[in-house]
């Protein structure tokens, strides 16, 4: 029979700072994803004046 591994349960502090990671990861998304389309709209402006200059 295999041991079962199981982690000791996280105290207040840990799930406080659990839960701050949670939220900061999610505004981290985020703000790479405006970033992300931001860019790609820079990047799609360029080409179209390139192309305009050719």
């Amino acid at each position: 029979m295999e041991a079962e591994h199981t982690d000791p349960p996280l105290t207040d502090g840990e799930r406080a700072e659990l839960a701050w990671l949670r939220k900061e990861n999610d505004f981290l998304r985020v703000q790479r994803d405006i970033l992300m389309s931001v860019a790609t709209g820079y990047a799609h402006d360029f080409e179209a004046i390139l192309r305009r200059h050719r």
